[in-house]
């Protein structure tokens, strides 16, 4: 009997991303049209299938992308799309993508998007670089005129716009760029940041995207100690902590003063993107998918009823894992806002310091390093 061709099908949910022309676009599409790869179904599967897509035919297998669970295939999916009980899945070899969510119960394998506390059927692999991102100019060279952040503005710490902070920046002749369009563009950027303000159980989950894309870009990068960030940090020119105004502002002044440490940052970003280029990337999918996911799916057996009994098993897991995550996302909500009540009232009582006094210079650079 004919061993059966490997099918990996990427599952796009008409009803919560639309991808009519998924089927004719090819690699030079994302570059040219950024916009349409973010957000999790686009960035990790209808991004994930045009850039694979080539890589998997070329082994003899089948790829396609769209919706549903063809039997028998090895689904790859984003877990909004395997969270229902009613779902088909179970007659497919499930490889789903965690993204931010609560843990993935209801497959064979999970992709997690950083390293941390990985349990026995997760894989860690990074989430693709920034679509169509388009490094610094070179011309530029060491001069600091343009802090920016590239992300959601819903999220940004408050100091963002913070007026004493902002007024500081104005006198050094550096221009705050926050954006939340053209994530793709650092031109002309010269140093960028990464903070917001989030749950630490919302933290524990993100990717650490923003710092592997500022190493691609050739940028120096200002970011909050987050998990996923400091799973990768194996030295302090990979990016420098912060988690004030006041720390930007030391930090700035510091790669001023010393114009090495941002060359330093600079070709340190280099050599540690190469680990997460498109191309890093594409070769870790497929050597999990030839040495894992295929040989797995073509030794299982789907359909039978201990499947079906399985997955309803383990989407009951899911569901209940979801709602612990939701409880302790509002107990931590409950209790930064009860800390920020009391903040305020204290700070009602005797004034609020300025960022600029909130630290002492050389122990905002002593943190940094850190």
């Amino acid at each position: 009997m004919a061993r059966a061709v490997p099918h990996i099908h990427f599952v796009l949910d008409p009803r919560a991303t639309r991808w009519p022309d998924i089927d004719s676009l090819v690699e030079a599409d994302i570059e040219r049209m950024p916009s349409r790869f973010v957000g999790g179904r686009n960035s990790w599967i209808a991004q994930g299938f045009v850039r694979l897509r080539a890589s998997i035919e070329a082994r003899g297998w089948h790829a396609s992308a769209g919706p549903g669970f063809p039997d028998g295939a090895i689904c790859i999916a984003h877990r909004d799309d395997v969270n229902r009980f009613a779902v088909r899945a179970h007659r497919s070899f499930l490889v789903v993508v965690r993204a931010d969510r609560a843990p993935a119960r209801a497959c064979d394998i999970a992709i997690a998007q950083n390293g941390l506390a990985l349990e026995r059927h997760e894989r860690f692999l990074p989430l693709w670089p920034q679509p169509g991102l388009i490094p610094r100019d070179d011309k530029r060279g060491r001069r600091i005129e343009r802090l920016a952040y590239r992300g959601r503005i819903s999220s940004v710490p408050s100091w963002f716009r913070d007026a004493e902070f902002l007024a500081a920046l104005r006198l050094r002749g550096i221009e705050f760029e926050p954006s939340s369009r053209e994530w793709e563009d650092y031109r002309h950027v010269d140093v960028a940041i990464a903070a917001r303000d989030e749950l630490a159980e919302v933290l524990k989950r993100k990717p650490a995207t923003k710092l592997y894309n500022a190493w691609l870009a050739g940028v120096p990068l200002l970011a909050s100690p987050e998990p996923a960030y400091e799973e990768l940090r194996r030295k302090p020119v990979d990016y420098f902590r912060i988690r004030s105004a006041a720390d930007v502002l030391a930090a700035l002044d510091l790669l001023r003063a010393y114009p090495r440490v941002y060359d330093a940052m600079v070709e340190n970003g280099r050599a540690r993107s190469l680990g997460f280029t498109v191309d890093a990337l594409r070769e870790r999918w497929m050597a999990l998918l030839e040495r894992e996911i295929v040989p797995a799916c073509l030794r299982a057996s789907h359909g039978r009823a201990s499947r079906r009994a399985w997955f309803l098993r383990a989407m009951a897991s899911q569901k209940a894992l979801s709602r612990a995550h939701r409880l302790r996302c509002s107990a931590q909500a409950l209790g930064r806002s009860a800390q920020r009540l009391a903040q305020s009232l204290r700070d009602r009582m005797r004034g609020s310091p300025s960022p600029g006094e909130a630290k002492a210079a050389g122990a905002t650079r002593k943190s940094i390093a850190g």
